[in-house]
């Protein structure tokens, strides 16, 4: 989320998703916290590179209490300090493999590179970036050779993003809204058997020592649905961003990826053919009833920063096209007639937005004429 003090509707709609209960003041909390663990992972890197390992301790020690993490699939998610996650790996002296698109690469190939050649690592990073044709052949003779193989759970993108993620994924139910989600890993799982080693890291000690969390080893098959795995295992990477929502880096993804901005239909908007009918209809109204015929506003209308207008009670987002918040307020609580809005805000404005927001399912015109329909 963006670092301000002032909250965005934008902000607290993608909070919403997972907390259809939060407020502002939820929303600022988590800005806040955000701002006090980047300056403990400031702290912690600092730490680091000057030679003081006793962070990576608990990392390291569950590596040695679970030797088999060090082959097969382990998933990960972006949650505390999670660039540790592969240290424990390359300080064992392992070839760790990690999964990652371009942009994501970018961020932290340099940190964790920094970090090795400052703690002398034995082992060494493979890059897989996931636009790279070749990268599920390659990720197979990781698996073959035994290497383990990292990758994010929460990352949900492939090698078109996330608007792919918008088109081709599966919907997946939070508790405020759906969204959709990538089968990738879970396809990858199922396909070769191999073993799944679900881990997350997490700030704890108020931010002075770092917690290793992890999930017994799981195993699919061919025989198993990937899109059922794939609800499980963000089952579980969710299960965990709502233990410790603060420390979860990547809520922008919820917004992205949510299931309103998939084409489906049009909802309750006019259908495409019969727009011209209305447009007629609604114009008779005008002309001949405009003292009779109220104007009703569908619930949960908004308008965001960037020219949006919303209706936050079914997640459908439009180009706002000039209306103002102050606009909004012509139509409530009493429903006007459309003789009032011409007379606020004159004929034309009301012949066009008016008639677009009706034409969008978001307004209706009912009264003594026969326009309900519209």
């Amino acid at each position: 989320m963006p670092t301000t003090t002032t909250v965005s509707p934008w902000d607290l709609w993608i909070l919403r998703g997972l907390d259809p209960g939060a407020g502002e003041a939820d929303v600022r909390a988590l800005i806040d916290a955000r701002h006090r663990h980047g300056a403990q992972e400031s702290a912690l890197f600092d730490r680091l590179l000057a030679g003081d390992v006793a962070p990576l301790i608990p990392g390291r020690r569950l590596l040695e209490a679970r030797p088999e993490l060090s082959s097969g699939l382990v998933l990960s998610m972006h949650l505390g300090p999670f660039q540790l996650v592969l240290e424990p790996f390359v300080a064992a002296g392992l070839r760790l493999h990690v999964l990652l698109n371009a942009d994501a690469a970018g961020r932290l190939r340099p940190v964790a590179e920094r970090l090795s050649r400052a703690l002398r690592h034995r082992g060494s990073v493979v890059w897989h970036e996931a636009e790279d044709p070749s990268c599920g052949r390659r990720l197979l003779r990781a698996l073959r050779d035994d290497e383990p193989i990292l990758a994010f759970a929460d990352g949900n993108q492939g090698r078109d993003g996330l608007a792919g993620t918008r088109r081709h994924g599966v919907a997946y139910q939070l508790p405020g809204r759906e969204i959709r989600v990538r089968t990738g890993l879970a396809r990858f799982a199922c396909r070769t058997g191999c073993a799944v080693h679900p881990v997350s890291l997490r700030w704890s000690d108020a931010g002075r020592t770092v917690a290793w969390r992890w999930q017994p080893t799981q195993r699919w098959t061919r025989r198993d649905d990937p899109v059922a795995v794939t609800r499980a295992l963000f089952d579980w990477v969710f299960g965990e961003v709502t233990a410790a929502p603060e420390q979860w880096s990547f809520w922008p993804m919820l917004g992205e990826v949510a299931g309103c901005f998939v084409p489906l239909d049009h909802g309750d908007r006019v259908p495409r053919g019969l727009q011209d009918d209305y447009h007629r209809a609604f114009t008779i109204a005008l002309d001949r009833a405009a003292d009779t015929v109220l104007v009703e506003l569908a619930n949960g209308l908004e308008i965001w920063p960037g020219d949006l207008l919303v209706d936050t009670s079914r997640d459908r987002f439009y180009a706002a096209e000039g209306l103002e918040p102050t606009d909004l307020l012509l139509f409530g609580p009493e429903a006007p007639t459309l003789a009032v809005l011409v007379a606020a805000r004159g004929r034309d404005w009301v012949a066009s937005h008016v008639l677009r927001l009706c034409l969008l399912g978001l307004a209706r015109l009912r009264g003594r004429v026969a326009v309900d329909a519209l």
